[in-house]
């Protein structure tokens, strides 16, 4: 859902020049009255770090972004712009709505005049936008904000659900960022108008991946890396040892040949140091091994977050190599020597995070 969210949170800022629409529907509620609902996404989130979680949003983001290959500079502003948004907790909506203001004004080099009417028309469109989905925001935002708390990954079932029930929601998002467009297209002079213009086709781009996306999120077919949460750390709790892609796409598999009848005493490693996806079973067994408290938590799983890009990385940049190297031999060969060197780095960096009392509690 998260990245879900990182995708659509710059549909308001990039479009294209449509005219403004009438709705049937007025605002008849104050500003605070609308978004005073919002607060409550904060009660399932008690002593939940949302600063921690807005940089495993930011990666997801970085990862998306680098995966589908939206690397001209209007994508990488949108990829920005999202992140700084995803920065503000989603219960401050007014806050979001201020960012956007700002950037928006600075990126097109609107006037004083100009970003204020930017501002309340953003208002107005937040306002209708919320009478008509604000249920369904509200219901799903909750039920993904309560799962990262307690460390819950998401499930195909859950983002099959989401996507059904998401697909008025952005239909509207989208007509809103047209309208917003359509607005600020006619103030700007032709330098900002071309960069208006590169910035919704980067919004086109995105809008092409979630439709051609959705559909098979709807019938159940979601996976992590369609949202970057490949190397998540809370996503990688739902993943069996060996059965994760990588960023490079390579097969992960684990250190013994595969057999058809399996000998019933036959045990496979939680972990091993060559293959990154089996990294957060060590993670995990770490962490409850040495009691770790919320924040040593949070610092071990981002520890793991950074350790498995980088894997990530390497297998992507190697990746041919890799593949020819025969399973037995992986454990030992020199291709993979620097994936397992970062697995003794992810141990060693674990290994400095309990205090002497934890320390002492773990002794026999």
């Amino acid at each position: 859902m998260a990245c879900f969210a990182v995708i659509a949170a710059a549909c308001f800022a990039l479009a294209d020049d449509l005219e403004v629409a009438d709705r049937e529907e007025e605002i008849t509620a104050s500003p605070e009255a609308m978004l005073a609902d919002f607060t409550g996404l904060a009660e399932p989130l008690a002593g939940f770090d949302w600063d921690e979680e807005a940089k495993r949003i930011r990666h997801a983001a970085e990862s998306l972004w680098k995966r589908n290959g939206w690397t001209e500079e209007a994508d990488r502003f949108a990829c920005e712009l999202a992140c700084e948004l995803a920065a503000i907790p989603p219960w401050d909506v007014a806050g979001r709505l201020n960012r956007l203001t700002t950037r928006i004004t600075e990126r097109y080099g609107l006037s004083q005049e100009a970003a204020a009417q930017l501002q309340i028309s953003l208002m107005r469109e937040a306002g209708w936008f919320l009478m008509r989905h604000g249920r369904v925001i509200l219901e799903n935002g909750r039920e993904s904000l309560t799962a990262r708390a307690k460390g819950e990954p998401f499930t195909s079932e859950q983002v099959a659900r989401w996507a059904k029930e998401g697909e008025p929601l952005l239909a509207d998002m989208l007509a809103s960022a047209d309208r917003l467009g359509g607005e600020i297209i006619h103030k700007l002079d032709p330098e900002h108008k071309q960069l208006f213009d590169q910035d919704a086709e980067s919004l086109r781009k995105r809008t092409r991946f979630v439709d051609a996306m959705r559909t098979q999120w709807a019938e159940g077919k979601w996976q992590p890396t369609h949202w970057g949460l490949e190397s998540d750390p809370i996503q990688n709790r739902a993943l069996p040892p060996s059965g994760v892609e990588l960023p490079a796409a390579i097969p992960i598999q684990t250190v013994l040949p595969q057999s058809p009848e399996p000998a019933p005493d036959l045990i496979l490693p939680k972990w091993v140091s060559h293959d990154p996806a089996t990294w957060f079973a060590y993670v995990l067994e770490f962490e409850e091994r040495f009691d770790l408290d919320p924040g040593q938590k949070s610092t071990a799983e981002s520890i793991h977050a950074e350790l498995l890009a980088r894997a990530g990385d390497y297998s992507e940049i190697h990746r041919e190599e890799l593949r020819r190297i025969p399973v037995q031999e992986r454990p030992t060969h020199v291709g993979y020597e620097p994936i397992r060197a970062m697995f003794t780095e992810l141990q060693a960096r674990l290994d400095a995070l309990p205090t002497s009392s934890q320390r002492m509690k773990d002794e026999p």
